[in-house]
């Protein structure tokens, strides 16, 4: 059997991602939904969310408060209820989001 695509394509990133759980809330038109990033890397993140009106291609915001961060990005991926996104702009400044006490 041949792994989900979603392995498939964390394998071949160009920038190494690490796991977190940070409650955030997803801002997409024209909704705002509750979401957990489950990892998250300088050129995107993995979160858990109610996919249903999402779709690929979709500029998105996700705004993690509790981190004090909101990184832009682009939906590039949707399986399940784990949504891929890719970083754009000023989320691509995200390395400092990476601190090993968070």
């Amino acid at each position: 059997m041949l792994p989900k695509p979603r392995l498939i394509e964390m394998e071949n990133r160009s920038h190494p991602r690490r796991a977190c759980r940070w409650p955030a809330v997803l801002l997409a038109q024209p909704f705002n939904r509750a979401c957990i990033v489950e990892d998250v890397g300088k050129g995107g993140c993995r979160i858990s969310v109610n996919p249903r009106g999402l779709e690929q291609g979709t500029h998105v915001v996700v705004n993690v408060a509790s981190r004090g961060k909101r990184f832009e990005g682009v939906i590039r991926w949707l399986g399940g209820d784990e949504v891929g996104i890719a970083f754009e702009g000023a989320g691509a400044g995200l390395a400092p989001a990476l601190t090993p006490s968070e």
